[in-house]
């Protein structure tokens, strides 16, 4: 149950609900990223994201975790397994295959970046919270100039202005 409650709201706090074995306490639900997405980069599929918290069956089937009515997939198509590793995926006797990264194949371990392939849809691989090494790269510097750089030019230019205001007072 989620509720939303104004700042200036007043709460209600009354001590926990007691039984004969003692207080009655809540438990504190806590949101877990999944440790894999499909996101939707091509086809029918685009901009449709589907997290992947355990083994799940990729198919047009109505049984399937992520159920995709398309004629290019099979009703019962690939399994999708997390691990450590990475996304192990299977294919399931389907008539089209699947592509890893625009290469046909049976059973591969997709990993974050990576693109799956089912007919005309495409689906990329995302790890949530996961960092390549370009996205990292990217991130200590800009422009081939470090960020600590920038840092200490805008704080030599901060100084110059204030000295010369200083001067022309």
């Amino acid at each position: 149950m989620n509720i939303i409650r104004q700042a200036d709201e007043a709460l209600d706090l009354q001590p926990p609900a007691t039984t004969a074995q003692g207080p009655i306490m809540a438990t504190v639900v806590r949101p877990a990223l999944p440790r894999y997405v499909l996101r939707g980069v091509g086809g029918a599929g685009f901009g449709r994201t589907f997290p992947l918290v355990g083994s799940t069956v990729l198919g047009r089937a109505p049984d399937c975790g992520i159920h995709l009515d398309h004629p290019g997939v099979s009703r019962h198509h690939v399994r999708l397994t997390p691990t450590d590793e990475g996304l192990l995926v299977e294919d399931l006797g389907s008539t089209n295959g699947w592509l890893l990264n625009e290469s046909p194949q049976q059973r591969a371990w997709a990993r974050h970046g990576d693109e799956l392939g089912f007919d005309v849809l495409r689906f990329r691989v995302v790890a949530p919270g996961a960092v390549t090494q370009q996205q990292a790269q990217a991130h200590r510097t800009r422009g081939g100039v470090s960020a600590w750089w920038w840092v200490a030019a805008l704080a030599v230019l901060a100084g110059a202005a204030a000295a010369a205001a200083l001067l022309l007072r």
